[in-house]
């Protein structure tokens, strides 16, 4: 356990334990409320934590693939919610292939054996194809294009970002749009929309909370087809984020960390005269319920008189009081883990940009931590970091349309973390891991009543699962030894999910451990790709086995594949190569300039 009293020879710290404040009983304390005015929009800003930093990027989103409607077979990128379409760097509608490396290359793809670039776009960034419209997400702007004749693109409408790319979804002809503009001003007018003080949403939470908002995000609801901009909302926030987008709603979360110097003062507050004499204790009492001084400044000046007092008692007293001080403060931490930290939730509906709001323990590992199904929002977190390794515990959380929780399970599988979920109708399938890889079945049929149906418990652990049919899983992670494994489970039975085979590979690395745009999966040959390093590595499965086909070798490190009819095409910054899928002989390769590899 972390020591907490460190004040020159001792000095007592709450490092990041949950501190003595009411219980909360439902999300009523953390509200996402439109500032409304000017007034309370700079009363609000002037209560910001402005000097903190949050170090924590951001990256996560969800979403899903949107099909064009074009002969032929052809892939979609491997997303989280199916009909939400996601950007990437790799695209095809079966006519045109986009490739985005330091440009975007439109590439012929058939027939296989003449593929080739046909036209280079000097801009580069995320996709997006839609039949014949290709958009382009770049650093500082938005640009879309005619491709029908992919020899000769027309631009169709340009937009400047007017801040930094966050993510974004495609759905139902409309692009959902996040930005981050690091400043907190209101009003704002982004691409002629004018975002004025009824919906700027800024945060309303109890003062236990540290009020690190320093950043600004925009959501818009764009036109695809014009570039206009139909509506948008600002919402106050930090870096450290997770966005996830259903059919009907877009959900953005952002990790509520507690104030470290209040909890130490609500502590001492509450238990001052157990550890120190009258005449200390008087005198911490009075600095705390000082009115004329905020946190910091009463922080510094009774950590400076419980030093001066540790500096008075001999050796053993000292370490004695040290000693009896971290075991109640992890006492007060096992009754109060719950309210460690919490991850506050933002619901915009997507048809009248509604905004609702509330917040539940503990923070997320991805999009994936998310779902919507039947109206609830599934939400599974891990309360607790890598300094309280033998205290952290996961739960899943089941709130309304009102983001009120409706039911939970909470204190599952102590001592670890969440490594990968994956929400599938009525169940959860929940990987944590310590030392060895538990795999939960969890039946979510009742929202108020959730339970755990079945558990597995095998070396290493998982980050991303991805099914197949009903009843497998793909699941990409490493085993006890650090290098890459791939395991498939059955959970056709799932009071007993088993491992049914599993594949090592020699690599220490993957992209698919974190990005799971990079998995394909090709449910025609029973096969699916995955890259390390320079390697395009393919696989099938069989009769519940896993068995390499391929190992198809690039120059320089792969990024992604995509399959045309019974072409898989496999791209690395250098070179794209199409192998034919009936028998993986290499039919064509076609170069990239290769600018090196990107800082």
């Amino acid at each position: 356990m972390k020591k907490i009293l460190i004040f020159g020879l001792v000095i007592l710290v709450a490092i990041s334990f949950c501190g003595c404040f009411e219980k909360p009983e439902s999300s009523e304390d953390f509200k996402l409320m439109p500032a409304n005015s000017k007034i309370k929009f700079e009363e609000f800003k002037n209560n910001l934590n402005l000097n903190y930093q949050n170090y924590y990027a951001s990256r996560e989103i969800v979403s899903a693939e949107e099909k064009a409607v074009e002969p032929g077979r052809y892939s979609e990128t491997n997303v989280q919610v199916k009909g939400v379409d996601e950007a990437d760097i790799l695209k095809t509608n079966g006519n045109v292939i986009a490739f985005s490396s330091y440009k975007t290359y439109l590439i012929k793809p058939l027939p296989p054996e003449d593929a080739d670039i046909i036209y280079n776009l000097s801009q580069s960034g995320r996709l997006y194809l839609i039949n014949d419209t290709l958009i382009v997400i770049g650093w500082d702007k938005i640009t879309s294009y005619n491709i029908s004749n992919p020899k000769n693109p027309k631009k169709l409408w340009e937009m400047d970002l007017e801040g930094s790319y966050v993510d974004s979804r495609l759905y139902n002809g409309n692009l959902y749009l996040v930005v981050r503009n690091n400043s907190i001003e209101c009003p704002i007018v982004w691409n002629g929309y004018k975002i004025g003080y009824e919906k700027y949403y800024i945060p309303e939470l109890p003062p236990i909370y540290t009020r690190d908002f320093d950043i600004t995000y925009i959501i818009s609801k764009v036109d695809v087809k014009t570039g206009k901009v139909k509506d948008s909302v600002a919402v106050v926030g930090n870096y450290r984020t997770t966005l996830y987008m259903s059919k009907n709603n877009l959900y953005f979360a952002y990790h509520l960390k507690t104030n470290e110097q209040k909890l130490m003062l609500d502590f001492l507050k509450e238990n001052v005269n157990k550890y120190f004499p009258e005449e200390i204790s008087d005198k911490i009492n009075k600095v705390i319920e000082n009115k004329d001084f905020g946190d910091n400044a009463k922080y510094v000046e009774i950590t400076e008189t419980i030093e001066k007092y540790l500096n008075t008692l001999p050796s053993e007293k000292r370490y004695n009081l040290m000693k009896e001080l971290e075991n109640d403060f992890e006492n007060y931490l096992e009754e109060h883990w719950e309210e460690y930290e919490f991850t506050g939730i933002a619901k915009i509906n997507l048809k009248n940009f509604e905004v609702k709001s509330g917040k539940v323990s503990g923070h997320l590992i991805n999009n994936f931590a998310m779902d919507e199904y039947n109206g609830y929002l599934r939400i599974a977190t891990t309360i607790g970091d890598w300094r309280f390794r033998e205290k952290t515990t996961n739960n899943i959380y089941i709130l309304d349309e009102n983001l009120n929780i409706v039911g939970n399970l909470t204190g599952l599988e102590k001592g670890e973390r969440i490594y990968a979920v994956r929400f599938m109708g009525d169940k959860a399938y929940v990987v944590t891991y310590k030392e060895t890889d538990p795999l939960l079945v969890v039946d979510l049929k009742d929202p108020k009543n959730p339970k755990i149906l079945g558990e597995l418990k095998i070396p290493g652990y998982s980050t991303y699962l991805h099914p197949i049919g009903n009843n497998l899983f793909i699941c990409i992670g490493k085993d006890d030894d650090g290098k890459l494994k791939i395991s498939l489970f059955d959970i056709s039975d799932l009071k007993n999910p088993k491992e049914v085979d599993k594949y090592k590979l020699n690599e220490w690395w993957s992209p698919a451990l974190w990005d799971y745009h990079v998995f394909l999966w090709d449910e025609k040959y029973r096969i699916f790709f995955f890259p390390a390093n320079n390697h395009a590595y393919i696989f099938k499965v069989e009769d519940n086995k896993i068995e390499m086909v391929k190992d198809d070798k690039h120059k320089t490190a792969v990024l992604r594949a995509l399959f045309i009819n019974d072409y898989l095409y496999t791209f690395s910054y250098s070179e794209m190569h199409v192998l034919d899928e009936n028998n993986w002989h290499l039919i064509k390769k076609v170069s990239f300039d290769f600018e090196g590899y990107p800082p």
